[in-house]
């Protein structure tokens, strides 16, 4: 036999898929007599050579297809790395930017090359730092998996809310890396807020709801004993004479009764316990014509007031006495808010109100609406005020100049009418007032204007 070659390690008949072919070719070394065999044991030992040949030639081609579907599933895991939903980036020990995907770097607004040997770091908002400190230290103290949630910076645009969600890895050198995975749930912190804008207006209306009844039920009995207070005054000064010196005491108490029966009467109108004549269709175009006087002496001489209703404005379900009331409050609310000074805007068109409208605000339902709108550019509402902008007696304003029922009466008189309001407000930027009342049912076919 032959003397088979020796192999150094590492050689290629040492290692798969190599090594059977290579076993093969051992096998099948010639003897050295093969003068001495005879035809038919060389022609069977040719035979058994090609049917060898041919099994490794099918070997082969399956060696290749192997590759060629591993080469395939490479580039197919590439591609998925590449441009998976979320960002993946692998950073080292020291926080520096291994290698990313096309997903991390879209996120953050760079070309990939941007990112790698850099610190992460440098793409969390200032604020949001200290966040990020602490997720990398609790990871790399603890080795198991870590979330945060930051706001991230992407040049341009405004910052993102992202989840980074990591886990410690190493290298071949078994050196520490930090697999991070990198998500966008600035929807998801949008819905969050909204949910939490919504809960916090159910609350406000239950408490609105609570304070009706008890101002209605004060004001029913306050009521009731003005009447009697007032019958007695009555009877005193029918029978008492004219020039006894007590006369004009009672006539004082009169007085006195009638400013508390008003003062009681805007009670019942917050807590909706007020008597409304039925009302077919308000004209509004014809009764903001007829208001737009009224508003200009309450404005004053300082105030530029610029009325801008929407022609053909849909008639509305409400008593012209009501409809007065709210613009009064408001505009002379508006008029406060700057001093005698300055601009108020009143508007008027018609809005369709929408199923996703509703998602953002608690309360009203779907439907046609006609809105008002005041504005002014006044010293605006701070968020402690607007948590109590509707309660009766609760006033900014000095005691002596206001009793604190203006925009009680008007949230009472529109809440009674199935509409609902709108306040946008930040210190001293001004104040709207938007004051949606439902479309008359029976009203004209009028396009609504989009919001």
């Amino acid at each position: 036999m032959a003397k088979e070659k020796q192999h150094q390690p590492g050689d290629l008949c040492e290692q798969s898929p190599w090594a059977e072919e290579c076993a093969l070719r051992k096998a099948l070394v010639l003897p050295d007599n093969l003068s001495a065999q005879s035809s038919d044991e060389v022609q069977a030992m040719l035979f058994e050579l090609r049917v060898h040949q041919l099994e490794l030639e099918m070997q082969n081609e399956e060696l290749r297809r192997i590759q060629a579907e591993l080469e395939a599933s490479r580039a197919c895991l590439a591609d998925l790395y590449d441009h998976a939903p979320v960002g993946y980036i692998t950073e080292s020990e020291s926080g520096m930017v291994v290698e990313a995907n096309f997903t991390a770097a879209g996120l953050l607004g760079v070309p990939r090359n941007a990112l790698v040997r850099l610190p992460l770091s440098r793409h969390i908002l200032p604020e949001d730092q200290d966040i990020y400190y602490h997720h990398r230290k609790r990871l790399l103290e603890i080795g198991g998996p870590q979330v945060c949630e930051l706001r991230m910076l992407r040049p341009d645009q405004p910052p993102f809310w992202a989840r980074l969600e990591a886990m410690v890895a190493h290298d071949q050198g078994d050196a520490v890396l930090c697999r991070v995975v990198i998500s966008d749930i600035t929807a998801e912190k949008q819905a969050e807020e909204g949910r939490q804008r919504l809960k916090a207006q159910l609350a406000q209306m239950d408490k609105m709801e609570s304070i009706e009844r008890l101002a209605g039920g004060v004001a029913n009995d306050f009521n009731n004993m003005l009447g009697i207070i007032l019958g007695h005054a009555e009877l005193a000064l029918n029978h008492a004479d004219p020039d006894l010196p007590f006369f004009a005491n009672l006539r004082e108490i009169g007085k006195a009764v009638d400013r508390s029966a008003k003062l009681t009467w805007q009670l019942l109108s917050f807590a909706r316990m007020q008597t409304v004549t039925a009302v077919h269709g308000l004209d509004l175009n014809s009764a903001m014509d007829s208001l737009r006087a009224t508003m200009e002496r309450i404005a004053g001489k300082g105030i530029d007031l610029a009325w801008m209703p929407e022609p053909e404005l849909w008639p509305i379900t409400m008593d012209f006495t009501q409809f007065e009331q709210i613009l009064v409050n408001l505009c002379s609310n508006a008029r406060d808010a700057m001093a005698g000074m300055g601009r108020i805007r009143v508007e008027a068109h018609n809005v369709q109100w929408t199923a996703e409208d509703s998602l953002h605000h608690a309360g009203p339902s779907p439907g046609e609406y006609v809105a008002l709108v005041v504005s002014d550019e006044g010293c605006g509402i701070g968020s402690e005020a607007m948590d109590k902008l509707f309660e009766p007696f609760y006033s900014t304003k000095v005691i002596s100049q206001s009793t604190g029922l203006g925009l009680a009466i008007v949230y009472g008189i529109v809440k009674q009418n199935n509409g609902f309001i709108n306040v946008h407000s930040q210190p001293d930027r001004g104040s709207v007032f938007k004051v949606y009342l439902p479309r008359h049912a029976t009203g004209g076919d009028s396009k609504a204007k989009a919001e």
